[in-house]
This record gives structure tokens, C-alpha cells and sequence, in this order.
């Protein structure tokens, strides 16, 4: 009986913290931000589910963050591509957060807003620098070279008191 209980407790306190990173949830949505910003400044973020894929086959244990948007799968075959991303995330110990909208993390990465086309992993957007299309529907972070910065360590602890949530809580980008 006593594990039981001690386990009620236990969700209770992680329920409770998880309340108050709540309590500020623009505040993670800026250090989401400011982690993708430099992340992307350092070539340590892998955007597209293929290209997410062949880099979590690679090098899982380099990865700092698996970002997927919450409900961005309108297509079967995405919504069954991310949905093992995401379980291989979880076998491997690798941090898994949801964020609002593909869109908003496409604007986000400072992609042209139009969509480009729609294919069988989702929506694809054009790069402003070089015209390619890029798949945002799965973002990895790499870890950095030196050590985590406040906002990286910021979420690093949100998904700590996070990640036995259900359902996972999901971060509100704002663009």
C-alpha cells in the first residue's frame, strides 16, 4: 500500500510544479524561443522528419530536445512518422516537448510565411535565404559544445517536472 501512496505523492508534486512553470507560460514560450534562436546561430537544430530520423539513428545520445507540434498531423502517414519519433524519444531518454503550432515554429525560425506545398510529411515552408523547402514538423537540438544556457537549462527543468504528465503539457509559441 505504501508505494501507492507514495506515488499519489509524487504526481501531486509534480503536478504542483508543473503549475507553477505554468504560471508564466509566456516565459517558456521566450525561452523556447531563445533556445531555437541559438541553436539554429550554431548549427545544432535538425529540422524535418526524415532529416530527424536519420540523425536520431546516428547520434541519439547528442540530442538535447525532440520538438513536435502538438496535433500537426492532418496526414496518416505523418501522424504515424512523428508518433514513432516520439517513442524512440522516449526509449532513448530523449526530452520530448509539444509546442502549440507547426505554423508558429516555422515563423518562429524565420521562414517565409507561405506555404510552399503539402506533401506526405505535412506542410513544407520556403527558407528566405536560399529558396529550399524545409519540413517543420519535427525540430531536434543538439547539446551545445560548452555548457546549457539559462533558457536551455529553463526548459531542460520544465521537462523535468513535466515529463510524467499526461497529457504532456504543451508550450504556447507567441511569433
Amino acid at each position: 500500500m505504501k508505494p501507492a501512496k507514495s506515488f499519489s505523492i509524487d504526481v501531486a508534486l509534480a503536478q504542483k510544479r508543473a503549475q507553477l512553470l505554468f504560471s508564466n507560460e509566456s516565459a517558456l514560450g521566450e525561452d523556447l524561443k531563445e533556445t531555437l534562436v541559438e541553436a539554429q546561430e550554431q548549427e545544432r537544430l535538425t529540422c524535418g522528419v526524415y532529416e530527424s530520423g536519420k540523425l536520431l539513428e546516428m547520434n541519439p545520445d547528442g540530442i538535447m530536445l525532440c520538438i513536435l507540434p502538438e496535433n500537426s498531423a492532418s496526414d496518416v502517414t505523418l501522424h504515424i512518422h512523428l508518433t514513432l519519433i516520439e517513442a524512440f524519444c522516449w526509449e532513448n531518454d530523449i526530452r520530448v516537448i509539444k509546442v502549440d503550432s507547426v505554423e508558429k515554429l516555422a515563423k518562429l525560425l524565420e521562414v517565409a510565411e507561405d506555404v510552399s506545398s503539402v506533401d506526405s510529411q505535412g506542410p513544407r515552408w520556403v527558407k528566405k535565404d536560399n529558396g529550399s523547402a524545409v519540413d517543420y514538423n519535427c525540430v531536434l537540438v543538439e547539446y551545445p559544445t560548452g555548457k546549457c544556457s539559462p533558457a536551455e537549462e529553463k526548459l531542460l527543468d520544465f521537462h523535468r517536472v513535466t515529463c510524467d504528465l499526461v497529457p504532456q503539457p504543451v508550450i504556447p509559441l507567441e511569433v
